[in-house]
């Protein structure tokens, strides 16, 4: 079981100062912030690393917890780099780093092992194996993944003691987190280094079967609405979840102020064992400081229907009703909410045009009339809003409300500390000598002593009630005074001003106590390099022979039997080897006992891919691969890897792209968990692949060479959202079975989409990639296992391209032929991907 006997935790997000006081003065057990480099979130004005002790002073004296975000792939050839971060990093007393890569939470533990790592949910957990994997590394508590229900993350808890955090509220990314290749497929800028160019928020056609589907005024096909679930933290603390946490680190103050008030409300309440509401008002304001429609995302479970509108992609605050008319010089609206002061003068609203890639109309409120009851005239400055654009009906949003943001700046102005720390004071002395005040809070001590001498007193003794006030006087400190016990002869007079003097001395020597036990030593400075050389001594990976002496061979990767038909058909020509593999992807993982027997017959290898993202109850999935008996399983989460050890005993796993191997230490991890072979990140550029390559071993890795990158992977069905009525598989129809869908943006490129037997998706790029190019610098590396990757290939364009690949691998063609060949031949072209070569 989780710890259920942690006292939840409410983590809010800080990307800089205003917005780190916001957090503190609104109640937050912890922050969570980032750094110049390495976290997640690059386009927030992050923290620097010289900051780094203020900002801990600021938290640990005001009693709330900071962790810092290590959360994004780390190259080879950064790790030097991350490990003086790591080092600086616990120097400074943080509580905790949040990381997404599997060899940087080796390095930290090596580095500095009481420094606990909180795995990121761009680890992509959702699975209790998954979570024991990670544990057993090194990690203390696990970020599962948003498209988890309430349901899902009960099943997670009771098969797991690592702590559990759940997103709460903020920004859903459409595809799992740790999966989305987008922006790094059309521009080099990845989402697993931070640099989300944010795809899912343009618009898209839908295609049908080659037709365009008129969806009305929904373009916004990837684009969820916002997660909200301040009605469900009841349910969420009795599941077991002991972190609460608030998306927003590229958020301000206002944002921060509201949603961190509004989670403390809902956690206390459920502390205080009552049952929460959050006023229909007090919603407003929330959704006022950023909302793109709030709903409760996933965990009420999987509802196609609502979690993407698709109407517009951007926060537009509050709605406040339909234009219903005109007046000179403004609008009458018809209000949606039963509030007199829903709308005032100051305030920014916008009409709603349903084009909101254009400027549409909308501005400050000049003066606001009440008309006839519900509705309201809106008056604007002359020329200030274009109402001749506007139609009756039109929504009309309030984006901003000047006074609900002065209101929530109100609330961090003043520094006055939110939550303070019982300490026991004691207080001893003898006539004649000194007297000395300790002060605990049970962890840490302080002493402070007056050399005196104590006197007995001549007129009025001091008395206990006048130690204790004078004790309690703590002002801006962290604490507050619990017990006191004193130890001193009758009769004694004890100066105010003494012991005035001995609490701010002992305070002070508190705090500072507190902040030493926080810092964590490190324990090997040389870290890195012991690890390196511990893993150039491995054993050799259980690679197959050909590949350990340096003999060049191809894998495909198929997506249906016609394709693995065509595959098991071709005949290399003289002077080309065989497959050493071929692997099937397929959509319907019942077909894979079909798949197998053939691949045998032929003599080819047969690898199976499993589902990429492996949720509660989803063991059947898993199970038809298994039941299946290849001879290598494709393994695409770490769930994976000990559920197929145990499985399939003989089998041959090969870790794929979606495991993320982007370091030498990550690889090590993976191969020493029992896989052959890796497929390395897809974020890699040649550079950094080369870096990788170098300071391990060749025969680890086998690139894809050829494929249409997988961009988003989501759990959103856009078959099921947009071609049916459906909330999910169970009564969506199943469009998915008899449509071939691509979404087409705005340059015309059509983005192929395909379902899995999870009934999720997998938007790939319309352009093929290919690195036939550059092959030859690969083989010099040592690398000697290639892959392609099969798409929608028809069976009779897979022998030629299978031939022109084979050509390239042993030699025979230096790719840029193939390369010359393949750009003719694709009409949407050819691209070179993310290697990034020349």
């Amino acid at each position: 079981m989780s710890a259920s006997n942690t006292k939840p935790e409410l983590l809010a997000p800080a990307g800089d100062w205003d917005a780190m006081r916001a957090a503190v003065a609104n109640g937050a057990d912890a922050v969570y912030f980032g750094l110049s480099n390495f976290n997640a979130r690059a386009r927030a004005a992050n923290f620097a690393p010289d900051e780094l002790p203020d900002v801990m002073r600021f938290l640990h004296g005001r009693n709330v917890r900071g962790f810092v975000t290590l959360n994004t792939l780390i190259f080879s050839d950064e790790l030097e780099a991350v490990a003086e971060f790591v080092k600086r990093i616990a120097g400074a007393g943080v509580d905790a780093v949040i990381v997404q890569d599997l060899g940087l939470v080796r390095l930290i533990k090596r580095l500095a092992p009481a420094l606990p790592i909180h795995g990121s949910t761009q680890m992509t957990l959702t699975e209790p194996r998954g979570i024991a994997f990670v544990t057993e590394l090194g990690v203390e508590r696990v970020v599962l993944a948003r498209e988890l229900s309430l349901a899902d993350i009960q099943k997670v808890t009771a098969n797991t003691a690592t702590p559990v955090e759940v997103f709460v509220h903020g920004a859903l990314c459409v595809a799992y987190s740790g999966q989305c290749l987008t922006s790094e497929a059309l521009g080099g800028r990845s989402a697993n280094r931070g640099q989300c160019a944010q795809a899912c928020r343009l618009p898209y056609e839908m295609i049908v079967d080659g037709q365009a589907r008129d969806l009305g005024d929904r373009a916004y096909l990837l684009s969820p609405q916002d997660l909200a679930a301040f009605d469900l933290i009841g349910d969420l603390v009795d599941a077991g979840v002991i972190s609460f946490k608030i998306e927003g680190r590229l958020k301000g103050g206002p944002y921060v102020a509201a949603t961190t008030h509004t989670y403390r409300k809902a956690l206390d309440t459920k502390l205080a064992d009552r049952a929460f509401t959050l006023p229909r008002r007090e919603q407003l304001d929330l959704a006022q400081t950023f909302s793109r429609g709030l709903t409760p995302g996933f965990l009420e479970g999987v509802n196609h229907q609502m979690l993407v509108r698709g109407r517009f992609p951007k926060s537009r605050g509050v709605r406040l009703g339909r234009v219903s008319g005109f007046v000179r010089g403004g609008a009458r609206v018809e209000l949606a909410e039963a509030f007199d002061d829903l709308v005032k003068p100051g305030d920014g609203v916008l009409f709603d045009l349903g084009r909101p890639d254009t400027q549409e109309p909308g501005g400050r409120v000049w003066s606001v009339r009440r008309a006839a009851p519900g509705q309201v005239e809106l008056y604007f400055a002359d020329g200030a809003v274009d109402l001749a654009s506007i139609a009756v009906g039109c929504d009309v949003y309030k984006t901003d409300d000047p006074a609900l943001r002065k209101r929530l700046e109100q609330s961090y102005s003043q520094d006055k500390p939110a939550r303070r720390v019982p300490v026991r004071a004691r207080l001893e002395g003898a006539i004649g000598g000194t007297l000395t005040l300790t002060l605990t809070d049970g962890a840490s001590e302080s002493s402070a002593a007056w050399a005196g001498p104590l006197e007995l007193a001549r007129k009025q003794p001091t008395s206990a009630g006048e130690v204790r006030e004078q004790l309690s006087r703590l002002g801006d400190t962290p604490f507050e005074l619990d017990e006191v016990s004193l130890d001193l002869p009758a009769g004694v007079m004890l100066p105010r001003s003494v012991l005035n003097d001995l609490r701010r001395q002992g305070a002070t020597a508190l705090a500072e106590a507190r902040s030493v036990g926080r810092k964590h030593a490190i324990n090997n400075p040389n870290a890195l390099a012991e690890l390196r050389r511990e893993f150039s001594l491995l054993p050799s990976s259980s690679a197959r022979a050909d590949d350990r002496e340096g003999n060049a061979s191809l894998t495909v990767l198929v997506r249906n039997l016609d394709q693995l038909d065509a595959v098991l058909a071709w005949a290399p020509p003289d002077g080309l080897s065989k497959l050493a593999a071929v692997y099937c992807d397929f959509e319907d993982l019942r077909r894979y006992k079909d798949a197998v027997p053939r691949a045998r017959a032929a003599g080819v290898p047969v690898g199976l891919a499993p589902v990429r993202v492996w949720k509660p109850g989803e063991d059947g999935f898993q199970s038809l691969v298994a039941r299946a008996e290849p001879d290598i399983v494709l393994v695409r989460n770490l769930a994976s890897i000990s559920y197929f050890r145990e499985q399939l005993t003989h089998a041959r796993l090969i870790g794929d792209f979606s495991l993320n191997v982007a370091n030498e230490l990550t690889a090590s991890v993976l191969l020493e968990a029992g896989l052959e072979r890796l497929v390395p990140s897809y974020d890699l550029n040649w550079d950094q692949l080369v870096s990788m390559v170098r300071r391990s071993r060749p025969e680890w890795f086998e690139p894809v060479i050829h494929q249409h990158m997988p961009m988003f992977h989501m759990e959103h069905c856009v078959f099921a959202a947009f071609l049916s009525t459906g909330k999910d598989h169970r009564d969506c129809g199943r469009p998915c079975e008899v449509h071939k869908v691509e979404l087409r943006d705005r340059v015309g490129a059509p983005f192929p989409v395909l379902p899995d037997t999870g009934c999720r998706n997998t938007v790939f790029n319309s352009a093929a990639q290919s690195a036939a190019e550059y092959v030859s610098r690969m083989r010099e590396l040592g690398l000697a296992r290639f892959r392609l990757d099969l798409l929608r290939e028809a069976p009779a364009q897979v022998g030629p391209l299978l031939t022109r690949y084979a050509r390239v691998v042993v030699g025979v063609d230096d790719g840029r032929e193939t390369w010359r060949q393949l750009r003719a031949l694709n009409q949407l072209g050819v691209t070179r991907g993310t290697l990034n070569l020349l």
